[in-house]
């Protein structure tokens, strides 16, 4: 072999491991960054449904965090009751949640879909059952089912603002996950 060919060689095997890595490095955000979503949201959905909040407090939370953190993008009011919707749309993930089974692993995508009606139906009485906190846990509140048809991947793989779109776009936890990619059409 070429010592022209070896050197392009290892250009291209380095230049894959980095291109490789960035991937990963990204799908990581990609997870922490919901996780932290579904926190907040999580948080907000607690404080504010059931009237430790008024209607402003998002809006002067938003504000005090650009002053604390300056640069810090991603957190308006618009994001933060972005952030809520995620949480509750996806409660049943919240392992914590009146919403979800004590043993999640088993659960059906036919009984996440019943959950998620009955949460929209009930909504202030689920989330007010819920046990306010003052500390947001990032780690252990997203809990995703271990079934075969949920598209873990692809949920973590989607961005929060598609993620956001989805949700908008179908109250279905089916279609929600066929949005994802995941589920085939039935």
């Amino acid at each position: 072999m070429k010592p022209s060919e070896t050197f392009n060689r290892a250009v291209e095997t380095i230049k894959t491991a980095i291109l490789q890595g960035q991937y990963e490095a990204a799908k990581g955000v990609n997870r922490i960054q919901l996780a932290v979503y579904f926190g907040i949201g999580k948080y907000i959905s607690q404080h504010t449904r059931n009237g430790v909040w008024g209607t402003g407090a998002l809006e002067a939370i938003s504000q005090q965090l650009r002053k604390e953190l300056p640069g810090l993008k991603g957190f308006s009011a618009t994001s933060m009751k972005n952030m809520r919707k995620f949480y509750e749309e996806w409660v049943m993930l919240d392992p914590n949640s009146s919403v979800s089974t004590d043993n999640i692993s088993t659960i059906a995508i036919a009984e996440m879909q019943n959950a998620n009606r009955q949460s929209n139906r009930e909504s202030t009485i689920a989330i007010a059952d819920l046990k306010t906190n003052d500390s947001i846990d990032i780690y252990h509140n997203l809990q995703i089912p271990d079934i075969k048809e949920f598209p873990v991947e692809d949920f973590f793989r989607l961005p929060f603002s598609h993620h956001i779109r989805i949700i908008e776009g179908t109250k279905d936890v089916f279609a929600r996950c066929f949005g994802c990619g995941g589920i085939e059409n039935r």
